[in-house]
């Protein structure tokens, strides 16, 4: 198949997702999701959607780039932002990087663990949810309800 996406199964959880995105998300959107090691499945989301994110693959921008200063602390912001139990800091890090949907799927739970995930639910709505993945969005433009879907 031509279809890039093939191996994770239309019935996926991240399949779906990201094709949640790919519908909802707006032009302008931004979104979160856990920064990892080049040509891996980190930045998955953001490949396959087209919504840009903080930081996929440090090495590539660096390739890119010639020189990480532009984005040298983007990961650690990153991992602040999943890992912080103050919703205040994490919500004004968001803003800060314009950044209206966050991610958490199996590779942001290895990186940043789980204790600081739940903050999402207090200043974002949850729009995504299906087996273990989860997309948050921020309230002042969310409307949508809770898409549940269930993997086969």
């Amino acid at each position: 198949t031509l279809d890039g996406l093939d191996h994770l199964g239309s019935l996926g959880p991240e399949y779906q997702a990201i094709m949640f995105l790919r519908k909802e998300a707006g032009s302008g959107s931004a979104v979160l999701e856990a920064v990892g090691r080049d040509y891996s499945s980190f930045g998955r989301i953001s490949g396959s959607t087209g919504v840009p994110t903080i930081l996929g693959w440090p090495g590539h921008e660096l390739q890119w780039r010639g020189s990480n200063e532009l984005f040298d602390e983007r990961e650690l912001v990153v991992q602040h932002i999943y890992q912080t139990l103050d919703s205040a800091e994490a919500q004004n890090l968001l803003d800060m990087y314009s950044v209206d949907y966050v991610y958490v799927g199996v590779r942001e739970r290895e990186v940043y663990g789980t204790d600081g995930l739940i903050k999402f639910s207090e200043f974002m709505d949850r729009v995504f949810s299906n087996n273990g993945v989860e997309i948050y969005k921020t309230r002042a433009e969310s409307s949508l309800p809770v898409q549940r879907t269930q993997s086969r």
